[in-house]
């Protein structure tokens, strides 16, 4: 049953972060830090369908009391979009003065950040402002900010940084773990990564799959840092129970899954510029020109590896994604990917599971090797897969998303599901 969308009131959750802060230190968001919605306990993923995504029957829950307005609200007009990115049910942008609209699924965990527990359809304004970048994990969204970060949504064991192990929060928490500002965050089922601003990688939360990347199997609400062999990352992913970072010497090290400690991927051609993961696969975009190339590795029952080989069930080193040259930006969802092609046939190619029509190319059907998203020949500005939908930004304000609707992911004010691409509705 589709929600209706709640009060678009701003949340005015505007960043004032104290003189001579730290990053360990609250940064001030215009709401009371310590306010957060009554965990249920329940640290899985939510239950469903895995293929057709989880059915959103019943009515909306109660929301949760909204934190105080402030007194800035949302502008009028808040710029040109400057990135798209997806969680498991849910999709964020943030604009480029550093203000942000989320849309989909909050019901049970406040992921959009916006002080409700009220799934929405449509666009409304999220996770407050001076956002650097923002991040939408599997059940939460984090946003880095110009000294910390803040995070909203699911905090079962600690994973929105904040040093509590059992509570969600329905507003952004500014109050940070983290030793020092990030550049990136990452999360999976049930922890948080963080790249840092000094090249060093950092997880939070529920180690017990190897997740933490120190071999130990319980919950750590303080960041333990992950062995990277003395490089430095440049980029990190994070889904399901493993996560991924590459390194300043192109090289991709992973780490979860029942892994002991983080492991070097073998068999990639080059240096990787880029990684993504999905529940039980990854991939690495390799090269940055019109001779790149994506490699994935991991499961293929659906087509995730991309090479053209439904025979194939899974691999444990990297296979070619198969037809697919000139690709400059990359993204995984829990059972398809996606690359955008910027140098060779412009436009956004998909391959993997397609039964919410995640693969945009007007059909439901698997593909082993990556199909063309319809109507769409241009380079993305930005692309995001969430876990069985797919979004990108074309010019700003347009921003089209595909796939799975349970939770109004595709913020197109329709509770169906697309194989196509629509626009989102509320973006001014």
């Amino acid at each position: 049953m589709r929600r209706p969308p709640h009060a678009r009131a701003f949340l005015g959750l505007a960043l004032a972060v104290a003189a001579g802060a730290t990053s360990s230190c609250t940064a001030l968001l215009g709401i009371d830090a310590d306010y957060r919605a009554e965990n249920d306990g329940d640290s899985d993923a939510v239950a469903g369908d895995a293929e057709a995504g989880p059915a959103a029957e019943g009515g909306p829950p109660e929301s949760a009391p909204p934190p105080d307005a402030g007194s800035d609200a949302f502008p009028a007009n808040p710029g040109a979009i400057a990135e798209v990115t997806a969680g498991q049910f849910h999709t964020c942008v943030r604009f480029e003065t550093g203000v942000a609209m989320c849309w989909g699924r909050a019901e049970d965990y406040g992921e959009l950040g916006n002080g409700t527990l009220a799934n929405t359809s449509v666009a409304e304004p999220a996770m407050g402002a001076g956002i650097v970048h923002l991040f939408a994990g599997e059940h939460d969204t984090c946003a880095v900010l110009a000294d910390g970060a803040a995070c909203a949504g699911k905090g079962g064991a600690g994973e929105l940084l904040d040093d509590v192990g059992d509570a969600d929060s329905p507003v952004p928490v500014a109050e940070t773990v983290l030793p020092a500002s990030p550049k990136a965050i990452a999360s999976g089922l049930a922890f948080t990564c963080a790249l840092l601003s000094t090249g060093d990688v950092v997880c939070v939360g529920d180690g017990t799959s190897g997740t933490l990347g120190n071999g130990g199997g319980g919950i750590s609400l303080e960041p333990v840092p992950i062995d990277l062999g003395g490089e430095q990352a440049s980029a990190i992913a994070a889904r399901n129970v493993h996560a991924c970072a590459v390194l300043a010497d192109g090289t991709v090290t992973c780490w979860g899954d029942g892994a002991s400690g983080p492991a070097s991927v073998q068999g990639l051609p080059g240096a990787a510029v880029a990684v993504c993961t999905g529940d039980d696969f990854s991939c690495a975009l390799v090269g940055n020109d019109e001779n790149s190339t994506v490699w994935c590795w991991g499961d293929n029952s659906g087509g995730e590896l991309g090479n053209g080989d439904p025979g194939v069930s899974s691999s444990s080193t990297p296979v070619k994604v198969k037809g697919l040259a000139g690709a400059a930006s990359l993204t995984c969802g829990s059972e398809h990917a996606c690359a955008g092609t910027e140098y060779a046939n412009p436009g956004i190619w998909c391959w993997g599971k397609g039964g919410s029509g995640q693969l945009g190319n007007e059909d439901t059907s698997n593909a082993y090797t990556p199909v063309q998203v319809s109507g769409i020949s241009a380079y993305p500005e930005s692309l995001a897969a969430g876990g069985f939908h797919t979004c990108a930004i074309l010019s700003s304000p347009n921003v089209l998303c595909w796939g799975s609707n349970d939770f109004g992911q595709l913020g197109d004010d329709s509770p169906d599901a697309s194989s196509g691409p629509v626009s989102v509705t509320g973006i001014p």
